[in-house]
């Protein structure tokens, strides 16, 4: 049995992961030579970076707190997944201010390359973050401290906040779909899938 706070922990990955992957195919329209979607890669900086500071990085904060009390050899990784918590943000926030300045005022120029190295390493580092959190940390979590003791933690880190952040994520998650956005490439090719809403090309759009 898992605790429904690791539970709501890897849900949120999966919606991180999704939403990773379609800036990284924005991204990729970037490099090559393409106009991206400004004001899409704005939001998903925006979700990527605000939504885990509401609920997601103050819970993953306690639980590294109550897994070094009992796993000595683990503060070291801890505290670069803490750390790497801040560059998240940090680097998030500007890439918001870059594309919305850019969708503001110069919407249809291509991307800077020094921005564009930018979000490909905000890109790397919130994955790179994610696989550790998922393939190391969690089972230790779980190994480490029953069910009972992660679902005494609840009511101080309560899941009573929309686990996809409220209406904003709604708002980018229909753009997202009803745009069909998740599915462009670059060069006029269209992915086989969405990722966030499972969209697919139309057959007649299949190359």
């Amino acid at each position: 049995m898992k605790a429904i706070i690791l539970e709501r922990l890897h849900a949120d990955h999966h919606r991180y992961a999704a939403l990773l992957c379609i800036l990284d195919r924005q991204l990729h329209v970037a490099a090559c030579d393409e106009v991206p979607d400004y004001r899409l890669l704005a939001r998903l900086c925006h979700y990527l970076t605000h939504q885990p500071e509401e609920w997601h990085h103050p819970v993953e904060d306690a639980l590294f707190a109550r897994l070094a009390g009992c796993h000595d050899e683990s503060a070291e990784l801890l505290a670069v997944l803490s750390e790497e918590h801040r560059r998240i943000t940090r680097d998030g926030n500007e890439l918001e201010v870059t594309f919305r300045r850019q969708a503001d005022e110069m919407p249809e120029d291509e991307l800077d390359p020094g921005r564009l190295n930018l979000a490909r390493a905000f890109s790397e580092l919130y994955h790179h973050h994610l696989y550790t959190e998922d393939h190391h940390v969690y089972p230790l979590i779980e190994r480490c401290l029953s069910v009972d003791a992660l679902e005494a933690l609840t009511p101080p880190l309560s899941l009573g906040s929309p686990a996809e952040g409220g209406p904003g994520f709604q708002r980018l998650y229909r753009q997202i779909a009803d745009q069909r956005t998740g599915l462009r490439l670059g060069h006029d090719e269209l992915a086989d899938f969405c990722p966030l809403c499972d969209a697919r090309p139309a057959p007649s759009q299949l190359h």
